[in-house]
């Protein structure tokens, strides 16, 4: 299921530790929709903006999930509202910039 032009739903789901503990991951229907607003305020302006591939490394975590990797289940990716990501060739800190300049959005972390 296609979320935006750039980003699907599989990709904003897709945990190794899920597999490889048999963890359900598979977000409701609002954390679906939330998971689509991240992806149209932030990802794919983003993704627009650099004209380069987002890679994702952690979207949408089930409760089960979190707790698997030690992680609150209070997080916001257990809400389907956040995402760890990185562009090749894009410094962390350019990318904070322009979403800190452009964009609207709850909490960003640079790392």
């Amino acid at each position: 299921m296609k979320l935006t032009e750039n980003f699907s739903l599989l990709e904003l789901t897709k945990s190794q530790t899920a597999e490889r503990k048999g963890i359900d991951n598979t977000p409701s229907a609002e954390h679906q929709d939330n998971l689509k607003s991240l992806c149209e305020m932030v990802l794919q302006p983003i993704r627009d903006h650099f004209s380069r591939v987002v890679t994702i490394s952690s979207g949408y975590r089930s409760e089960a999930l979190c707790v698997a990797i030690g992680s609150k289940t209070t997080s916001q990716h257990a809400k389907g509202q956040a995402a760890d990501f990185e562009i090749f060739g894009v410094s962390n800190k350019e990318l904070a910039d322009y979403i800190n300049e452009e964009l609207e959005y709850d909490q960003l972390i640079l790392e």
